[in-house]
């Protein structure tokens, strides 16, 4: 992969998709469309060095033909080989020229180009992206070269994740269950024929946004964009039935054996797309749960138990599906004790009402959280081009605003109840097999506890319900607590 900076944390962008104070920079926000459909999208930051680039097709992994994963990003790491006008020798030059901060990126629901040049190199960076994204010529020899490279380090990936694990568990072989780099069978079946198809029928400007955020005006933008991409055409693309995106619904737990002294653990529902009305609530209840270290999570488990070294949820949504899970880092020891506790917080939201002023806290923490995690120009320009796309253009930052503020005590009780059934979750443990068997074997022959939702009762130590293991592990944990 061409790579000339550090990817963007593609997790913390997704969690930032929506929502922020009335004060955020977002009221300068402006939008225009160029005649061939394109989207152009604008946050004036006159104060700032540079103007921050990000054009996003609305095409990502998900596009991938089911045979052929992988092709997307394959697709997305040949764009700079060469076009009719430059070798590759030569765009990376040009690149270097006007400012080394440039990078591609392909998730799973979009692609896109990421660059942050001087405002004097503004018409100059989106010539060269314009050419780059219109007219790449996928040189036979380029192709190869990059696909052997993804097939090798596809080979080398002997490891398996627990992202990838999950995914591939609650989605299977539906467009968010497969690989975004693609399987080693899949990438050796591609060919050139198929990436030229693939970007003639995804890189065409009614899929492309190009968001600006820095010292530039919408009609400066404008001008530039109308200049070399006003003549970008594609031939008329019938409607494509989008893939079927199914969730398997039967609760598990996926284990990954790794030699690690604790271990990595995460409660998983399924959640809701980025522009479901019930995100914004969603959101919200994850701050709640644990999203600071004032979070219900962060109270009961790290400050009064000491059971973990963090507790941390959030609800990540896609385009066409979404995740809400709870990460705990933590002793073997603890572990059921420390996901029993995990339910017991969300029963209760989902059956006591949270009280006013902890929602107004909540909303003012994540408002401040979102804030920081969006206060540079190219955080922006890549946090208003994923918010046009997931929004299809419809919602602005103060509907978002008012989204957020009129989340009610009743909604985060209702979707609490309704996204977050223990008896559907899954949970993923990274650590030791072996340690796991010991003080959790419920969850190492891939099972859930038997979850106790109110007080905790007797049980058996060594049972595998929960109620057995925490008396088992209250004897123990004083030895193991964190300090």
């Amino acid at each position: 992969m061409k790579q000339y900076r550090l990817l963007f944390s593609t997790i913390g962008l997704l969690a930032v998709l929506s929502w922020s104070s009335s004060a955020w920079a977002f009221h300068t926000w402006k939008r225009a469309q160029l005649p061939n459909g394109m989207t152009l999208l604008v946050v004036e930051k006159p104060e700032a060095p540079v103007v921050a680039l990000t054009l996003l097709i609305k095409r990502g992994a998900t596009s991938d033909p089911p045979a052929k994963s992988g092709l997307a990003t394959l697709t997305g790491r040949l764009m700079t080989e060469a076009t009719p006008k430059r070798s590759s020798e030569q765009i990376d030059q040009r690149i270097a020229a006007l400012g080394g901060e440039f990078v591609e990126d392909v998730n799973f629901d979009y692609t896109t180009f990421d660059w942050a040049v001087l405002k004097e190199d503004l018409a100059p960076a989106l010539e060269l992206l314009a050419d780059v994204v219109q007219h790449p010529t996928f040189p036979p020899a380029a192709v190869e070269r990059v696909r052997t490279t993804a097939v090798a380090e596809r080979q080398a990936k002997i490891d398996e994740t627990s992202e990838a694990l999950l995914m591939r568990y609650l989605f299977a072989s539906g467009p968010y269950g497969r690989s975004r780099s693609g399987e080693v069978t899949s990438l050796e079946r591609i060919a050139r024929e198929d990436v030229v198809r693939f970007h003639q029928q995804t890189y065409r400007p009614e899929e492309v946004i190009l968001a600006a955020a820095g010292d530039v005006t919408l009609e400066e933008l404008q001008a530039v964009a109308t200049k070399y991409f006003a003549n970008w055409s594609t031939p008329e693309q019938p409607e494509e039935a989008l893939p079927l995106v199914s969730v398997r619904k039967e609760p598990a737990a996926l284990v990954l054996n790794r030699p690690l002294v604790q271990a990595g653990v995460r409660l998983v529902f399924v959640g809701a797309p980025a522009a479901s009305p019930d995100a914004p609530a969603l959101l919200l209840l994850s701050y709640l749960l644990g999203g600071s270290a004032d979070s219900r999570l962060g109270q009961n488990l790290r400050e009064r138990k000491r059971w973990v070294y963090s507790a941390r949820c959030e609800a990540e949504p896609f385009w066409r599906t979404g995740l809400f899970y709870i990460d705990l880092s933590v002793p073997y020891e603890v572990i059921l004790p420390a996901l029993q506790e995990a339910v017991r917080e969300i029963v209760r939201l989902q059956t006591e009402p949270v009280t006013g002023t902890e929602l107004a806290q909540a909303k003012q923490g994540l408002v401040t959280r979102l804030t920081f995690e969006t206060e540079n120009v190219r955080d922006i320009s890549r946090f208003v081009a994923e918010h046009e796309a997931y929004t299809y253009g419809q919602e602005r930052p103060d509907h978002m605003v008012n989204a957020l503020g009129n989340v009610s005590e009743n909604e985060i009780q209702r979707v609490a109840r309704e996204y977050l059934d223990p008896q559907k979750a899954v949970v993923t443990v990274v650590g030791d097999r072996h340690t796991l068997e010991k003080f959790a074997p419920v969850l190492a022959a891939g099972k859930l506890p038997q979850w106790q939702p109110q007080a905790e009762t007797d049980g058996q130590p060594g049972n595998g319900s929960v109620s057995g293991n925490v008396q088992r592990a209250g004897r123990e944990v004083n030895d193991g607590r964190i300090p």
